[in-house]
């Protein structure tokens, strides 16, 4: 009788057991159909954003990203001169004669392997390498976060220590109005040994424009990072401003901060620009670019 009485009992166990299984089975194929069903509309909006950016050409040049990630297809290669020369830049690109913007190969002197860069051939006479992007666009696709194209410190000093280069930096806020700032030199890591151990220290001189100056501050500083403090701030000015960039204490401007779509009410941690909107509007798009200073070449 007790064995019989166990027995029932295990066997009411293991079907309380059995019976909770399927329960948990069926709430996660439940959760499975939900996730598939999020996952196609993600897939969605993003090929409608996709769509929009294409139709949108206020936008700036938001193409650009996704031209730099793009592999090229197997046995092509990336376009250089047309004479078949190894360009320095796009500036060598463009007077190879090659004249539409789009991405190029080019092998600084410093770095002869080369890489990939979007060269601008259309801006005040072209042949300029575009060593960051930003676009408001971009970041309803990769998140609240920086989602644009950044050239990097180690391609910015390979190109700036083999010529005398000029900076141009293009703005667009929210109201579609524009502005911009020129430097008639600009380099970085310019006088460093080693560059990364300093920190790709900014040099940049001799502004003009319609933005205002929010860059000349920085000249001098290296770049900060949330884990490198190089900054002159007691705070880590990287982290407590959102973005990284070469903050003194701690900026002027902010290209590399978060997109917060215009008029924002926390401070200076958007893409700010402050001589010509201030420390509390995230600009739209933003674009940095350089080339040789013409009798430099």
């Amino acid at each position: 009788m007790l064995e019989c009485a166990g027995l029932r009992k295990g066997h009411s166990t293991l079907g309380q057991g059995l019976s909770s299984l399927q329960s948990e089975q069926g709430r996660l194929i439940q959760l499975l159909s939900e996730s598939q069903g999020h996952m196609v509309h993600l897939v969605n909006s993003v090929s409608d954003v996709l769509d929009a950016l294409q139709r949108d050409r206020g936008l700036g040049r938001p193409h650009v990203k996704a031209d730099l990630q793009r592999a090229p297809a197997r046995g092509s290669r990336p376009r250089g001169c047309a004479n078949g020369s190894r360009p320095r830049d796009c500036l060598d690109v463009l007077l190879s004669g090659q004249q539409e913007d789009g991405v190029y190969s080019v092998f600084p002197t410093h770095d002869p392997a080369g890489f990939q860069v979007y060269c601008d051939m259309s801006t005040d006479g072209g042949g300029w390498t575009v060593s960051l992007l930003g676009c408001a666009a971009l970041s309803s696709l990769f998140g609240s976060l920086w989602g644009g194209h950044f050239l990097g410190l180690k391609r910015l000093h390979a190109l700036t220590t083999q010529a005398a280069y000029e900076l141009h930096v293009d703005l667009e806020d929210f109201d579609n109005g524009t502005a911009y700032a020129h430097y008639r030199s600009f380099g970085v890591g310019l006088f460093s040994v080693d560059p990364e151990e300093d920190g790709y220290p900014l040099t940049v001189a001799d502004y003009s424009g319609t933005a205002g100056d929010s860059l000349l501050k920085h000249s001098g500083m290296r770049f900060t990072t949330k884990d490198r403090d190089s900054d002159h701030s007691e705070n880590n000015c990287a982290a407590f401003y959102r973005g990284a960039w070469w903050y003194r204490n701690c900026h002027t401007s902010n290209l590399n901060g978060q997109y917060l779509r215009g008029a924002h009410a926390s401070y200076a941690d958007g893409v700010e620009w402050s001589s010509w909107t201030g420390w509390q509007y995230s600009l739209k798009f933003s674009e940095m670019k350089i080339r040789p200073v013409r009798e430099d070449r």
